[in-house]
C-alpha cells in the first residue's frame, strides 16, 4: 500500500509525544494536520478535505478525553468512517475491551515501536482491527 497519498490526523496533547508520532508518520511518507489540545476537532475535521484516511487520537487531551471525543467522531455521520486508532498509557489489556466496544480500530499503548507502526497503520487502513500490539 502506497503511504504517500494517505492523510492522518493526530490528536495529540503532548508535545514530545506528537513529535515522535509526526517522525513516524514523516518515516512513512504519510502527510498529517495535527490538534493538540482536543478541542474543536469536530469542526477541523469536518473542514477538511479530503476527510483524513485515518485518526490517531491520545485518551488524555488538555480539552477532554479522548474516548468521548472518538464516541463523538464515530457518530458524526461525515467523519464515521475514518478509522480510529487510539494511543494512551493504559496497558492493551486493560483498554481492549473498552476501546472495542465503542468501535475504535486499533489500541495502541505508549511507548510507540517504530519497527510496527508501518505494519499497524498498512493493517488499519486494510480495514483490519489491531488489538495484540503494545505501542
Amino acid at each position: 500500500m502506497q503511504m504517500e497519498t494517505t492523510l492522518a490526523f493526530v490528536i495529540e496533547g503532548d508535545a514530545h509525544s506528537l513529535t515522535v508520532i509526526s517522525g513516524l508518520l514523516r518515516d512513512l511518507g504519510i502527510n498529517y494536520k495535527r490538534n493538540m489540545t482536543g478541542a474543536n476537532v469536530l469542526e477541523q475535521l469536518r473542514a477538511m478535505q479530503p476527510h483524513p484516511d485515518f485518526i490517531l487520537l491520545n485518551t488524555d487531551l488538555p480539552y477532554g478525553d479522548g474516548i468521548t471525543l472518538g464516541q463523538l467522531i464515530l457518530r458524526d455521520r461525515q467523519l464515521s468512517a475514518i478509522p480510529i486508532i487510539i494511543i494512551g498509557q493504559q496497558a492493551v489489556d486493560d483498554m481492549i475491551e473498552p476501546v472495542q466496544r465503542v468501535g475504535f480500530a486499533a489500541y495502541l499503548a505508549k511507548p510507540l515501536p517504530k519497527r510496527l507502526f508501518g505494519e499497524i497503520i498498512r493493517r488499519v487502513l486494510a480495514g483490519e482491527e489491531v488489538w495484540q500490539y503494545a505501542v
